[in-house]
């Protein structure tokens, strides 16, 4: 039963009986002085008080249970009225305002729209402002509250309120430590996925190494049995021997000089002293243009005392996305390998004035 509604029927209820009494008071009160005043004269008249009206309290209301729903969430209140139930801006909150004047239980099933739960799948749930315990089975809460509370908020992952996260509002030390290992574990994570791929990309290195060593080996091997079989030639005929050799050596010589021509597998590339400030260009780099072969290792060392970034692109058009060292502090160093042949810029993208050029044969 609504206790106002209580109170409304006691008070009417209490105006009707003293206006009774009032009334039956005044035909007494009438009656006795008439009777005085014709003692003589009329026969005496015996007053009969009528019956005496019991008052009976009405019955001390009950907590009544209230189901309902509100934005598809379904609840059953007891010991109070729901007066609204209403997501938060960030839509990862409930927020539940009623009326409650006996202690009382709320029982909500929440939905994955409405608050999306811990990682752990739980819930954090105040009343009042104060974190309370409560029941969860899935995704279904009961919450017990006491007489006269107002307001229930239900949070979920990621609530943040008035700028603070939810440690700011009386999150307990548990609900803290669970989030700290949480985020441990993600850096765990995080750091092992990158492990593995520094053991892969090394794995990767080592088996091309491996690969070229086998294929230097193979030549020289071919090499050797060449020379055998030209010597064994040369032998049989020694005119033509003497001109194979004399063919040989200048292939050979033309051989060396294509091979000393060709362009190397590794170059350093620095930061001129001073490129931290416009100025240095177009000589920002040392060597500002440098020439590998396809396959070759560029490494970028920090000789300066600024950081700096060789990233692949322009200052005017941005990064291309080829290679990025990311930022190399000082006395650092960051190696890219180029597989393809071709011409590529790179800049600081900390310094944009600071260019340069690698060129792959």
């Amino acid at each position: 039963m609504d206790m106002a509604g209580v109170d409304k029927f006691g008070v009417i209820f209490s105006v009707a009986f003293v206006a009774a009494m009032i009334i039956i008071m005044a035909t007494v009160l009438q009656t006795d002085s008439s009777f005085t005043a014709s003692t003589d004269s009329t026969p005496t008249q015996t007053y009969s008080p009528p019956p005496t009206q019991t008052y009976s309290p009405p019955p001390t209301p009950q907590a009544a249970p209230q189901t309902s729903s509100s934005d598809n969430l379904k609840y059953t209140i007891r010991g109070g009225i729901v007066d609204s139930v209403s997501p938060d801006e960030n839509h990862n909150a409930v927020k539940i305002m009623m009326d409650s004047r006996l202690d009382g239980q709320l029982t909500i099933t929440l939905t994955s729209d409405s608050v999306t739960p811990f990682d752990d799948g739980t819930y954090f749930v105040t009343v009042d402002g104060e974190e309370v315990e409560f029941t969860q089975v899935g995704k279904r809460l009961t919450i017990d509250f006491m007489a006269n509370s107002q307001k229930i908020m239900i949070y979920g992952e990621g609530y943040k309120s008035g700028g603070h996260d939810m440690s700011s509002m009386g999150h307990s030390d548990d609900s803290k430590e669970h989030e700290a290992m949480m985020a441990a574990d993600k850096a765990a994570a995080k750091a092992a996925a990158d492990k593995a791929a520094a053991k892969a990309a090394a794995d990767k290195a080592a088996a091309k190494a491996a690969a070229d060593k086998a294929a230097a080996k193979a030549a020289a091997d071919k090499a050797a049995t060449k020379a055998a079989a030209d010597k064994a030639a040369a032998k049989a005929a020694a005119d033509k021997a003497a001109a194979k050799a004399a063919a040989d050596k200048a292939a050979a010589k033309a051989a060396a000089d294509k091979a000393a021509a060709k362009a190397p597998m590794a170059v350093t590339i620095e930061p001129v002293v001073g490129s931290g400030s416009p100025g240095c260009e177009p000589e920002c780099y040392s060597p500002s243009t440098a020439t590998i072969s396809a396959g070759g290792t560029v490494t970028f060392s920090n000789t300066d005392m600024a950081p700096h970034t060789s990233t692949s692109g322009s200052a005017a058009n941005g990064p291309d996305g080829v290679f990025d060292t990311s930022l190399i502090m000082a006395n650092a160093s960051f190696d890219v390998t180029l597989a393809d042949a071709g011409t590529y810029t790179y800049f600081c993208m900390v310094h944009p004035w600071m260019e340069g050029t690698v060129i792959v044969e």
